[in-house]
């Protein structure tokens, strides 16, 4: 595929390097060569003439980009290359119509994998290194192996060389970017947050997909690689006052992919409406951010009026301040809701179903109600109440008592939340079967139950084969085919002391199975560029 350097070739790269201050990184960048084929370059011809001892304040060096211009925004495409590989040309032609369609930049960074395999000439115990790896000549316009600051606080760590079988590929790099958030190329496509002090934005890890086909050793490893590999890239958004927005592209077998209310499909791009569900982070209609429920119901381009969804869903609707078990026998808490009017328990049900039933209801939109944690305390607070001593409640309590009971008389099953709640509109979900099947992603798991019990977790779910939605960390994941919304609360509620990792962050699934994770912010009061 390539030619072995000449002597003259080899004093000229060696002369390179000393002219970029014995810097491999530099070099190799204006060498044009991948930074790991350089090192071996050096490692093979240099031994001998090099310093005895070498080193820099930075070896590793940023590259700022400038912010947008006032009223202008900035976007770029980013997704990862192997070595010696063919891209998916459907995926990769659509990714460059959509780049012209939205003025974006495309960058790629490369990889290396498994380069042996393809020294076809090589003899036995010959260790010259000095061919040329070969990448699809697709990607040479858009190569991006250098670490560049996109905007303020999010870094793009094309540089990185993340092995493609890396069963969790952010292992040990939760700090390499210091308090900023970074994106890292990877096959996979992974979402982790980050803990991080609450006046500042949570951080977030988010790791690539690929535009390169599938092309692993069958062995352990590489196979599970090649069911995890994702034809897919992230869509960066800068605006003028630095802050961002980043979406996943992640495209079927035929290449095509959509993003928000577009599809783009044999090279074209249209508006379309491809949105198949919603799933909104944890409600908590008592503590809702207002900004969050404005932009997601309320304003002229609210988010469920622009995506159109056919299908939203609902986790932790209810608080359950008025009857929050844990507090029950804090008399300061109680006092504190007796003069603020927050110890109806009616009140609370009555503000909840209003929101499903008038000011979140579409006509077009059928909504669920996932059974949760926070459902539970209305079970739990009935158990323990008496409606002799707690007047503000009284009749709600006899009511819904009466109401059980002739349930259990006809043989129904009971749950004292759906009959609490009463929706008109909203079919409320009582367990967590996996019934409730969109396009081959589980809907109905709030996250909260694990197995046998145990308490849920993304990763938890990741490992049961199925694609699942979640909710309940209040925290942004995705873990192999496990997804985590986060919340519409505020995100600071009292109980989350120290570090957090909340976001307000929704689940887009789209009709043709795949999904995105959608980060607002409730200070610019935007949910995309």
């Amino acid at each position: 595929m390539t030619n072995k350097l000449t002597s003259g070739e080899i004093a000229d790269r060696i002369e390179l390097w000393r002219e970029c201050g014995y810097s491999s990184q530099e070099a190799s960048k204006q060498a044009g060569i991948g930074r790991r084929a350089f090192d071996r370059f050096l490692e093979r011809y240099v031994d001998k003439d090099a310093p005895i001892s070498k080193g820099v304040f930075d070896q590793t060096k940023i590259k700022k980009i400038a912010k947008p211009r006032k009223g202008q925004i900035k976007r770029y495409i980013l997704t990862c290359a192997q070595n010696n590989t063919n891209i998916h040309h459907q995926f990769f032609n659509n990714l460059e119509a959509y780049a012209v369609h939205i003025k974006a930049d495309i960058k790629i960074s490369r990889f290396t994998y498994n380069k042996n395999a393809f020294q076809k000439n090589r003899k036995q115990g010959d260790t010259d290194t000095t061919e040329e790896t070969y990448y699809d000549p697709n990607i040479a316009a858009y190569i991006s192996d250098d670490i560049e600051r996109l905007a303020p606080s999010l870094i793009w760590c094309g540089n990185l060389q993340l092995s493609p079988t890396a069963v969790d590929p952010t292992s040990g790099l939760h700090d390499y970017t210091g308090p900023d958030s970074s994106i890292m190329p990877h096959t996979r496509v992974s979402m982790n947050p980050v803990p991080t002090p609450r006046r500042f934005r949570t951080k977030h890890i988010y790791t690539t997909g690929c535009c390169t086909l599938k092309n692993y050793i069958m062995a352990k490893a590489g196979q599970k690689a090649e069911f995890h590999h994702t034809f897919g890239a992230l869509i960066v958004e800068v605006l003028a006052d630095g802050s961002w927005f980043v979406r996943q592209l992640v495209g079927d077998n035929e290449g095509t992919f959509h993003d928000l209310d577009v599809e783009v499909k044999e090279g074209a791009v249209c508006e379309s409406d491809c949105v198949e569900a919603i799933q909104w982070g944890d409600i908590h209609l008592e503590h809702i951010d207002k900004d969050i429920q404005s932009m997601f119901w309320q304003s002229g381009d609210s988010v469920i009026d622009l995506l159109k969804p056919k299908v939203q869903l609902f986790h932790d609707l209810i608080d359950g301040h008025s009857h929050n078990p844990h507090e029950a026998k804090n008399p300061l808490r109680q006092y504190q809701n007796h003069i603020a009017g927050k110890n109806c328990v009616r009140t609370e049900f009555e503000d909840a179903q209003w929101f499903l039933d008038k000011y979140a209801y579409r006509a077009s939109c059928k909504s669920y109600v996932i059974w949760s944690n926070h459902d539970e305390f209305m079970r739990r607070w009935l158990h323990d109440s008496n409606y002799k001593t707690d007047h503000v409640n009284s009749k709600f309590i006899l009511k819904n008592e009466l109401l059980a009971r002739e349930q259990a008389d006809r043989g129904e099953s009971v749950s004292y939340f759906r009959n609490a709640l009463d929706s008109q509109k909203a079919t409320v979900l009582t367990s967590d079967e996996g019934n409730l099947n969109i396009k081959g992603v589980l809907a109905d798991f709030h996250g909260h139950n694990g197995s046998g019990g145990s308490r849920g977790s993304v990763k938890g779910f990741s490992k049961s084969g199925h694609k699942t939605m979640t909710g309940h960390s209040h925290s942004a994941w995705w873990v192999a085919g496990a997804t985590s919304a986060g919340t519409c609360s505020s995100l600071y509620l009292g109980y989350n002391n120290g570090l957090s990792s909340w976001s307000h962050t929704f689940t887009v699934l789209y009709k043709s199975g795949k999904r995105c994770q959608v980060t607002a912010n409730a200070e610019t009061k935007k949910w995309r560029a």
